[in-house]
């Protein structure tokens, strides 16, 4: 018995009632993570702790069968046992007047006792360790579940950024787009306008190039007629009224007066209105005033006649 006390109190660290407290432990924890919640460290430092208990145990227990062998009993003629042991090298016999049928069930009741409290220590110890990996699992699979959602989390959150950047590309490219589609328009409606200036300009250079060529043809007749004209009066009697030559004179020389006055009218309308120099020879257009010399032409933006915004010049050839 003092080997039993000795294997149950001091070397398993569990009372007889063992399993109860077990019982107590597993109900204790709330079936969650309670004070009972251990990691996989003190897992595994519980395993080799019971571990260690069970080889102590088997040791004990070797211990004590081998001491059992060790006994022997010697029963005399008058049916009296006689127990010998070695202590200090000294052999001691003790006799005890008992019967056969009384000595051996005494003898084989402590080791089976022994034997069986020793298996039910086993299981117990084997049950709490399957409860503790029942529980280590639980913990491992709930911390897996964290991890995940933590995960998916993570992913979520990354998807989430790269769609609103997507988005926001989308937004500006199709704000992009619309600002193109404005650009092509209006550019078309520059070149519709451009093309109609164009048809503008090619009727108003047809229009002059006629008007030129009947101002060339009317000039050429007003010449064929002025020679006609000087031809008839060169035929007329030469002598007549002599005595008029001299009113003649006067009334040609005031005609000639008139014509020089004339000309130069004509030519300070003929002169640029930019330099005050040369001959004007730049037609503006829409206006169409002859009012400026080429060299004069690129530094003006408007006609210097009626102050008409410049659209376009055409050179024109006078003879």
């Amino acid at each position: 018995m003092a080997i039993q006390a000795q294997l149950y109190s001091e070397n398993l660290g569990f009372p007889l009632c063992g399993s109860q407290d077990v019982m107590m432990m597993d109900n204790g924890c709330g079936g969650g993570f309670g004070q009972f919640a251990f990691n996989v460290q003190q897992q595994q430092q519980l395993q080799q702790k019971l571990q260690q208990q069970q080889l102590h145990m088997q040791e004990i227990q070797n211990q004590h069968q081998h001491q059992q062998r060790n006994q022997s009993f010697w029963f005399s003629e008058n049916n009296y046992p006689v127990s010998a042991s070695k202590n200090n090298n000294l052999l001691t016999t003790t006799t005890t007047p008992t019967d056969n049928s009384s000595t051996h069930p005494s003898m084989a009741c402590p080791s089976h006792s022994l034997v069986a409290q020793v298996e039910k220590h086993r299981q117990e110890i084997d049950q709490y360790l399957k409860s503790q990996n029942e529980r280590l699992r639980l913990i491992l699979q709930e911390q897996r579940k964290q991890q995940i959602t933590t995960m998916m989390k993570k992913v979520e959150l990354k998807t989430q950024a790269i769609l609103r950047q997507k988005d926001e590309e989308i937004a500006r490219g199709a704000c992009r787009v619309m600002q193109l589609e404005d650009l092509l328009r209006k550019l078309e409606m520059e070149n519709e306008a451009w093309k109609r200036v164009a048809r503008e300009n090619e009727a108003m250079v047809v229009s002059l190039n006629n008007t030129l060529e009947q101002m060339r043809e009317r000039a050429s007749c007003c010449m064929v007629n002025k020679e006609a004209e000087d031809a008839e009066s060169c035929c007329d009697i030469g002598n007549e009224n002599r005595g008029g030559e001299k009113e003649e004179e006067e009334e040609e020389g005031e005609t000639g007066d008139s014509d020089m006055e004339g000309k130069g009218l004509k030519m300070s309308m003929m002169v640029c209105r930019g330099c005050n120099s040369r001959s004007s020879c730049i037609l503006f257009l829409p206006c169409r005033h002859l009012c400026s010399c080429k060299a004069c032409e690129a530094f003006l933006d408007s006609c210097p006649v009626c102050r008409m915004p410049k659209k376009a010049s055409i050179e024109a050839l006078i003879f």
